[in-house]
């Protein structure tokens, strides 16, 4: 089954500090979570999309989707995969999976789909 034949929902919680400014930080977010509609509340900035391609191409990049297939699907409650990324790494067109709070915030990511366990295999799968 194609990425492109799932149907899933994603929501990006990103926290702003005073120091922060809005636009760099949906820059930042955006080179791992393109196509997204970024919003703004006090303080944080909050994106939904249903595109995680570029999401996938930097687990593979990165020679981490066996790491990502099981952070993730160790974090699925019924239909929802939630887990944190870290803010610094996101800058860096990065993927880097969060245990603990970092000083600059995390990313809380939110995947929502009636297939989850399949869109994860999706995402990490391997080549032979």
């Amino acid at each position: 089954m194609e990425l492109n034949e799932i149907d899933f929902k994603v929501e990006i919680r990103c926290p702003m500090f005073p120091t922060e400014d809005k636009e760099t930080l949906i820059h930042c977010n955006s080179k791992v979570f393109p196509k997204t509609n970024w919003s703004l509340s006090d303080d944080e900035v909050i994106g939904k999309s249903n595109y995680l391609t570029r999401f996938k191409k930097i687990l593979e990049d990165m020679r981490i989707r066996d790491t990502a297939r099981q952070y993730m699907k160790e974090r699925v409650v019924d239909d929802e995969c939630s887990f944190t990324l870290s803010k610094q790494a996101t800058c860096n067109a990065k993927v880097n999976f969060s245990e603990e709070e970092k000083p600059l915030g995390e990313l809380e990511v939110k995947i929502v789909c009636n297939k989850i366990d399949a869109l994860i295999e999706n995402l990490t799968e391997t080549e032979e």
